[in-house]
């Protein structure tokens, strides 16, 4: 059975904290399936409570995000859960406390899943014009560049255009930015978060 878990450091958090640690982090978990965004205050708190590391505390809930998730795609059974569990090498009283969370809460983990896949709107095309103005009554010989854009994007059926107009170094930071953003595409974060989503 593939096992879904890449952070291994968060997974071997699961197996040296006790039982009381574990249910607090799976409370955490659930919190945040409920909230798309969770305050760092809550990490810490937690970690106080129950005399961990905040480090440890947000490793260990993001490895239960990822068991939880995992196991919601398979639609996994109590039998299924256990042997999954069991390729992560946890004790048998965390499998209990991991599986009571997730039985209890398996459709609020789907309905968390199922807002963070509704797509917000997206690119569909960009048409752009380079605007140079060469000179003007006051000034001469001074070339003033500037480009009018117009960004299309798409929510579901409907279509929607903007017009922006912005500076030569206004449109050269948007483009590195951009270029950023793309190589982020292919970090192990990203595709980690691609592959809980999907």
């Amino acid at each position: 059975m593939s096992v879904l878990v890449e952070r291994l450091d968060g997974v071997q958090t699961l197996v040296k904290i006790d039982g009381k640690q574990l249910a607090r982090c799976c409370e955490i978990c659930i919190h945040c399936f409920k909230n798309a965004e969770v305050d760092k205050k809550v990490y810490s708190k937690a970690a106080r409570e129950i005399g961990m590391a905040t480090s440890e505390v947000i490793n260990a809930v993001d490895s239960l995000s990822g068991v939880f998730i995992a196991c919601c795609k398979k639609k996994m059974t109590q039998t299924a859960f256990g042997v999954f569990t069991e390729s992560l090498q946890l004790p048998k009283d965390h499998v209990s406390t991991l599986y009571k969370h997730y039985s209890t809460n398996i459709e609020t983990i789907r309905s968390g899943l199922s807002e963070v896949s509704k797509r917000p709107p997206h690119y569909k095309n960009l048409n752009w014009r380079l605007e140079l103005e060469m000179s003007s009554r006051s000034i001469h010989h001074n070339i003033k560049p500037s480009f009018l854009l117009e960004l299309q994007t798409q929510d579901g059926s409907e279509c929607k255009s903007e017009l922006l107009e912005c500076e030569y170094s206004v449109m050269k930071n948007i483009t590195s930015q951009l270029e950023i953003a793309l190589k982020e595409i292919d970090s192990s974060h990203c595709r980690r978060m691609s592959n809980y989503i999907n």
